[in-house]
């Protein structure tokens, strides 16, 4: 079989999902946008994991950082996020197209600091800053974790300017399994929280935005205007019920395994990276020998039954999940090592 290190979002659905899904199938579904049982048991039960009053089951995580992005932004004002983040580098300028609202970067990784100089109050030839965006684990540094400490600290810079705080959380468990915290540890720190059911949690699709009843019940509108009002959706919201309880406790195990690959290919020459670099279930790996790019790299690894990423011209991802085994980091092991020396 493949070992497809490409991401977490290809981890296929476990037994206990399967089942739950058929089982879902055979169940009466509901008809307005809410009254679905087998969603509606979902948002409550993310809701109560990450410590909200309410959550809304969207289709992507993109679609929950629009809404949350749309909630808490007018047109014309802006949001403080890193200039590597998410919803810059992979969503298609939503923000700009859905909403009107403009990201007011920050270079490098967000600290209290960073916000509070990022910060415009507005005035007739600025936009005002209505809201602050986290990302955490965050995926273009290679699934790094913020501290949960800076996180509390920016909460409380956007709270002494009146600004909400949106997470987006797409691998938030990652980041409390890193720093060995609850999840709603770490979404206590902002006003709404997106996070994936699919990415590390391994089921096949879906995603959670949750917040306080009141904004939950505007985000349900904003949904529907986005075209993600999703009904029935009790088959997949029954694989992220079995996602959320079964899924966040076996995490650390997707961790230990990106480190074991890691360490394994330090010692691989024409490679470049640091194991301590890796706080999650991502591996970036450099590429050092000249005349050597990603793509070429990533095919000849494909040849030996491997799939990686290219994540620029000289740098792949590899990306764990609960479909990589022991053995299956010693093949990608091997992988690597036999198409470095071709």
């Amino acid at each position: 079989m493949t070992v497809d290190l490409r991401s977490d979002i290809v981890a296929r659905p476990t037994a206990a999902m399967i089942e739950a899904m058929v089982a879902a199938a055979g169940a009466p579904p509901g008809f307005d946008l809410r009254e679905d049982p087998t969603v509606a048991r979902l948002e409550r039960l993310a809701a109560e994991t990450v410590g909200k009053e309410d959550a809304l089951f969207c289709p992507t995580c993109m679609m929950a950082n629009q809404i949350a992005i749309h909630l808490h932004c007018r047109s014309g004002e802006n949001f403080v996020t890193e200039a590597s983040s998410h919803v810059l580098t992979s969503e298609a300028a939503a923000a700009a197209s859905l909403t009107g609202a403009m990201p007011r970067l920050v270079e490098g990784a967000l600290g209290a600091a960073s916000v509070e100089a990022a910060i415009q109050a507005g005035d007739a030839l600025r936009s005002r800053t209505a809201m602050v965006l986290l990302e955490n684990t965050h995926v273009s540094s290679g699934g790094r974790v913020l501290p949960y400490q800076e996180m509390q600290a920016i909460a409380e810079v956007a709270r002494r300017h009146g600004l909400a705080v949106h997470l987006d959380g797409a691998r938030l468990f990652n980041a409390a399994t890193a720093l060995g915290r609850s999840g709603a540890e770490l979404a206590a720190t902002a006003t709404t929280v997106a996070f994936n059911l699919n990415k590390a949690l391994g089921a096949p699709l879906g995603a959670l935005l949750a917040g306080s009843a009141e904004h939950i019940a505007e985000a349900t509108r904003i949904r529907q205007m986005f075209g993600g009002g999703w009904r029935p959706a009790g088959i997949p919201a029954a694989a992220g019920i079995v996602a959320l309880e079964q899924g966040i406790p076996r995490l650390a195990d997707d961790h230990d395994n990106a480190r074991r690959l890691a360490e394994g290919l330090t010692v691989l020459p024409g490679l470049a990276l640091d194991p301590a670099d890796v706080e999650s279930n991502i591996v970036m790996v450099d590429i050092a020998r000249d005349g050597l790019d990603a793509s070429t790299l990533a095919s000849r690894i494909a040849a030996h039954d491997v799939l990686v990423m290219p994540y620029g011209p000289r740098r792949l991802r590899c990306c764990t999940h609960h479909d990589i085994t022991a053995d299956g980091i010693a093949r990608a092991l091997a992988a690597f090592a036999a198409a470095l020396e071709e």
